[in-house]
């Protein structure tokens, strides 16, 4: 199948008056805010995370296939504990620099601001290792001035590697209620932003509360995806859902296993419904589960493509809110329709024609 990728933005042709002009200026100041990411950073369905101190998960994990792997510092490693954390550096560098990692986005996670407030696992790193990273995790995030700092080291390193600036992508954590208020400040601080990432278990502790335990579906949990959903959007990349830590771990019984991967599958289709549009994973015994809920069913794609190409047609025609298939099209749906071809697309469910 191939779509032809055109623009719903197009501004009428008109004398050229003050008021127009600040008009245009409002209406171009307001697409600066959305970030064209690359078909590549779009496939986020699923995260896998590894510890960067065990050389041989680290090895195993680039083999999975996962859309994102990310070799972790920050929780992997004991804090004060710098013989680990030097092997840890060690191990992302080497495996950046010799592993083959497929079609997987190639990421870390430093320690972040608490940790290492010097950036000091990004200089060593990025410098030894740059040209070969695709971007990191930056983990609890309280606000954007936070993020134009990690921004401004990123730079700083990326010429000490020799790299052009803004080569390194990055995701968000955002893992506490100040920056879940902050959500919408914090994806808007840099155009390297590729995902914004729910912390629900560090999110539910930031909660104080006492008496009630954590569980997937509490409403103050499910608030705190539904704004970082928005906040995603607003710029025009991914949320990625937290993690399920009940792991289908092999000292488990069958029915044990079982229930574990159903309670995965069940975490992610409510993070499916309220938009997100993928998960982090623990384990490879995850993926399969993950990669399918959060994958694209090829009658919805040819639907969408129908559509589009229908109402292109109409508009040709001259009309503009039009009847599809006995239902009512306009450029809202036509809009919404383009998110799932282009989701198709970074799939490989689809080709462009420019």
């Amino acid at each position: 199948m191939t779509f032809e990728r055109t623009s719903s933005k197009t501004i009428p042709m008109a004398t050229s008056t003050p008021l127009r002009e600040r008009a245009l200026d409002l209406i171009r100041a307001a697409e600066t805010q959305t970030i064209s990411i690359e078909s590549r950073c779009y496939l986020q369905r699923s995260h896998l995370t590894a510890p960067a101190t065990v050389w041989k998960y680290v090895e195993g994990a680039v083999k999975t296939g996962a859309d994102l792997v990310m070799l972790d510092l920050e929780d992997s490693i004991p804090r004060g504990n710098s013989a680990l954390l030097e092997a840890g550096r060690t191990n992302i560098i080497r495996a950046f620099s010799t592993l083959d990692w497929g079609r997987s986005l190639r990421f870390f996670r430093p320690r972040g601001l608490v940790l290492d407030p010097g950036f000091e696992d990004i200089q060593t790193i990025v410098t030894a290792a740059g040209v070969h990273i695709e971007g990191l995790i930056w983990p609890k995030a309280e606000g954007a001035s936070e993020i134009l700092l990690l921004d401004e080291a990123l730079a700083e390193a990326e010429h000490a590697a020799g790299i052009a600036e803004g080569s390194i992508k990055v995701g968000i954590l955002i893992e506490s209620v100040r920056a879940e208020e902050e959500a919408f400040w914090i994806a808007g601080a840099s155009r390297r932003v590729r995902s914004l990432i729910f912390g629900a278990f560090d999110y539910f502790s930031s909660l104080g509360i006492i008496g009630s335990p954590y569980r997937f579906d509490h409403p103050l949990v499910d608030a705190a995806r539904a704004r970082i959903t928005k906040a995603a959007a607003s710029v025009g990349v991914p949320a990625i859902a937290e993690m399920t830590i009940n792991y289908p771990t092999k000292n488990k019984s069958i029915e044990e296993q079982q229930a574990a991967l159903n309670e995965l599958e069940r975490d992610a289709k409510h993070a499916l419904h309220l938009g997100m549009r993928g998960k982090w994973v623990g384990i490879p015994a995850q993926l399969p589960i993950v990669h399918n809920v959060f994958g694209l069913p090829e009658s919805e794609v040819r639907r969408a493509l129908e559509e589009v190409r229908a109402f292109e047609a109409a508009e040709r025609e001259g009309k503009g809110a039009t009847i599809i298939q006995g239902k009512m099209a306009d450029r809202a749906t036509d809009r919404h329709n383009r998110v799932i071809l282009e989701a198709a697309v970074s799939l490989g469910m689809l080709s462009i024609s420019q």
